[in-house]
């Protein structure tokens, strides 16, 4: 066996980087490959010339040099056996190639896992065993191209034992890169990956992310430039492209919600302005708009639930403002019963508001007032009746003196005070008879027997009798009304029994 030309060390100028090992460890693997196979058909080439020699070289010899021959194999056969030494060293021999064997076919399965791509210094470790096995073999050295061997194949052994430590280590690597926006480092560590496990998904994804590296970076860096001339959307959408692009960036996606964070808190610190100055001006609709609009931001700030109660009060002072200003106009009118509806209002939004306590009172007391008079004088002749016009009197002598009772209120008194006057002045109603009837009104008196008589009478009901004898009787009601003429009553009897 020739010694491995592998062994010759690289040069020096190359890189030794991880894209240009797998080159190597190739060619390594190739040239012994090709040291191997002219072994092999050197060996072959000797076996076929040892069954020439022996089946086919004695028949064009003459029987001279064949019987010289068979004295020279009956000499062989007398020699000595060989020794023990020799005996242990074809052992020897046969074990390594074994252990030879057993290299090559735990080889060929890392290659066709590509190794080359993620083996790294252990795989070059394990060539170089190999390279110092054949050495040893070639030399004849076979106890130590032996124990060469199997240490080579326990190297790659161990090797295959770390592909899931290497799978997860070449992963976090990968997304660590991703983070840092070093696309090439991110290629290299998903390749490692994808050559450990084709199927894995996390590292297919992390190859697509790592050749968007470049254009996030420079969406990112565009973002930073926008926001640095505070245009804070130019900003914000160039970040929601970044993030379309890798939604899996959690750099793109922090520096998106900072940048929202940005635009909300500036738009909330604006819409407290507008609903500070809009209060101030009394524009409460547009300030209650403008904190609802804070409030769907940071409806948390306190900031905003101060506002919220400051414009309820003002909201609340322009109700009793513009409640005391209509009371006030009403009360101005003699429209108690109006006044006293605005008054209430007031009390129901503040009802430690004095004015409209100590207001609404004298405004229930007039309205009841003007209810009184408006009663009798919409009904006079009530004041016919005794009691209902002593109730009047009752009115127009109570102590009224304290109240503003102002010019409608003083007209109802003076009309209703007409009124009873008239009540309780007599009218003259002129009666007509025969001169043969009795004439009684009841509750006044009987006036007899005449022709014609005039009889004063306050203003109200009365029934009139007639009565003659041999005659039926008659009754009439007689309605004197205050302040106006009656017309003349006939009272006779006509109608004979």
């Amino acid at each position: 066996m020739e010694v491995d030309r592998d062994n010759v060390p690289d040069d020096p100028g190359e890189k030794k980087g991880i894209s240009d090992q797998p080159t190597r460890r190739k060619a390594k693997s190739t040239r012994r490959s090709g040291i191997r196979t002219v072994l092999l058909i050197a060996l072959v080439s000797l076996l076929v010339l040892v069954v020439a020699v022996i089946w086919i070289l004695p028949g064009y010899v003459d029987p001279v040099t064949r019987l010289e021959d068979d004295d020279a194999g009956a000499r062989k056969v007398d020699a000595t056996p060989p020794s023990e030494s020799e005996t242990r060293r074809a052992r020897y021999k046969r074990e390594a190639e074994k252990a030879l064997q057993q290299y090559l076919k735990r080889q060929a399965v890392m290659e066709a896992r590509e190794v080359s791509i993620w083996g790294g210094p252990e795989y070059d470790n394990a060539l170089q065993a190999v390279a110092e096995a054949d050495a040893s073999f070639a030399i004849e050295s076979f106890e130590q191209a032996k124990t060469g061997y199997q240490a080579a194949t326990r190297l790659l052994e161990a090797l295959e034992e770390s592909t899931p430590e290497r799978l997860q280590k070449a992963l976090t690597e990968g997304e660590i890169a991703l983070e840092r926006f070093d696309a090439d480092a991110a290629r290299r560590q998903f390749q490692i990956a994808l050559a450990l496990d084709s199927g894995n998904e996390q590292a297919r994804a992390g190859a697509a992310r790592a050749g968007n590296i470049e254009q996030l970076s420079r969406l990112l860096n565009r973002a930073r430039e926008a926001e640095a001339k505070n245009d804070l959307a130019s900003a914000h959408a160039l970040l929601e492209q970044a993030v379309d692009l890798d939604p899996l960036a959690s750099g793109a996606r922090s520096e998106r919600d900072r940048v929202s964070a940005e635009i909300e808190a500036r738009r909330f610190s604006k819409l407290m302005s507008e609903a500070l100055t809009a209060m101030e001006n009394g524009r409460f609709e547009a300030a209650g708009q403008a904190l609802s609009a804070a409030e769907a931001i940071h409806g948390d700030a306190p900031g905003v639930a101060d506002a919220r109660g400051r414009l309820k009060l003002a909201v609340q002072q322009q109700k009793i403002s513009e409640h005391r200003t209509r009371a006030e106009k009403f009360a101005q009118a003699e429209r108690w019963h109006e006044s006293s509806r605005e008054l209430d209002a007031v009390l129901a939004i503040d009802p430690q508001a004095q004015f409209a306590v100590q207001g609404l009172a004298q405004s229930r007391r007039l309205a009841k007032l003007h209810d009184q008079l408006n009663a009798w004088l919409q009904d006079p002749d009530r004041l016919r009746s005794s009691q209902p016009k002593a109730n009047a009197r009752t009115l127009l002598d109570a102590e009224v003196s304290n109240l503003d009772k102002g010019p409608r209120l003083q007209q109802k008194f003076d009309q209703l005070a007409a009124l009873v006057a008239l009540a309780e002045t007599p009218v003259a109603v002129a009666l007509v008879s025969d001169g043969l009837t009795d004439v009684t009104i009841n509750r006044i008196g009987r006036f007899g027997k005449f022709e014609q008589k005039t009889v004063p009478l306050l203003p109200g009901k009365y029934v009139v009798l007639g009565s003659r004898t041999g005659y039926r009787d008659v009754r009439f009601e007689l309605n004197v009304r205050l302040g106006s003429a009656t017309p003349s009553l006939v009272v006779k009897c006509g109608e004979r029994v």
